[in-house]
């Protein structure tokens, strides 16, 4: 696997962790709060056809400037910040769980940035018929049945090994630890979605593919079809044997899928 460079990339203050990759027109990838946040599989994929721009969201892994997020809105606004410093405004983003979050609410506020864009498993609505899943105080098995299809999966199979919390490595729960603390600062109350987006979300002017995985649960299905819905000529791909984390569970059919859509 090729790796990507690593910037380091002053936005609005913040220091942000950035890994490029690939050749071809530029695309923004906003990670999640999971394995996705590394370069990997799904990333050299999209990389074959796209120069992958993945940032580290404040708080994560190396990027700084937490301090100054409070709310989802900070993040979109951000991201503004970052596709003007980076010359990513206009390119396709594609953003996964939390990610996809930002990306539809930074698509609803400012249509005029974004022209397409792939929602993969995003959180931000709420569904009061299919409540989001616990993921704050669960324990690793547990989150691993919520997160993943296939049990066998080897970070399912890792997290099924860590039947508590103390038992995780501190060179796996550190991080961990940190990411949790910073999508808690925006995703805590109201938990994990923002009441007003599904109201923005008819201000959307890009070209929308939603991709969900059929067996998530921690935002089931029916949260994909509701973002199809709310967005105007959104579509909705439906990956089969797929749990809430596709680019780590499913990253080939992820990656047709996703470039599929935007050639």
């Amino acid at each position: 696997m090729a790796m990507a460079e690593k910037q380091t990339v002053a936005v609005g203050g913040k220091q942000i962790r950035m890994l490029v990759g690939g050749q071809g027109p530029k695309l923004l990838y906003l990670h999640s709060a999971g394995a996705d946040a590394e370069w990997g599989e799904a990333h050299e994929l999209l990389a074959r056809d796209f120069t992958v721009h993945m940032p580290s969201h404040p708080g994560f892994g190396e990027s700084t400037g937490l301090e100054d997020v409070d709310d989802v809105l900070d993040l979109a606004l951000h991201y503004a910040d970052l596709q003007d410093a980076c010359g990513l405004r206009g390119a396709a983003i594609v953003g996964t769980s939390f990610g996809g979050w930002i990306a539809a609410e930074l698509a609803a506020l400012y249509p005029e940035r974004v022209q397409t864009l792939v929602l993969v498993d995003a959180l931000g609505l709420w569904l009061d018929a299919h409540p989001i899943a616990e993921i704050f105080g669960t324990t690793p098995p547990e989150l691993a049945q919520r997160m993943f299809y296939d049990q066998q999966h080897p970070i399912a199979a890792l997290m099924h090994a860590f039947t508590t919390i103390s038992a995780i490595p501190e060179e796996i729960a550190l991080p961990q630890m940190k990411i949790l603390e910073a999508v808690a600062k925006v995703g805590w109350n109201p938990y994990l979605h923002d009441p007003k987006l599904a109201r923005r979300l008819g201000r959307v002017t890009a070209s929308t593919l939603v991709v969900w995985g059929e067996q998530d649960r921690v935002t089931p299905l029916a949260y994909g079809e509701r973002y199809r819905d709310l967005i105007p000529r959104a579509r909705l791909a439906v990956l089969e044997r797929c749990g809430h984390l596709p680019p780590v569970e499913r990253p080939d059919e992820l990656a047709r899928v996703v470039r599929g859509f935007l050639s």
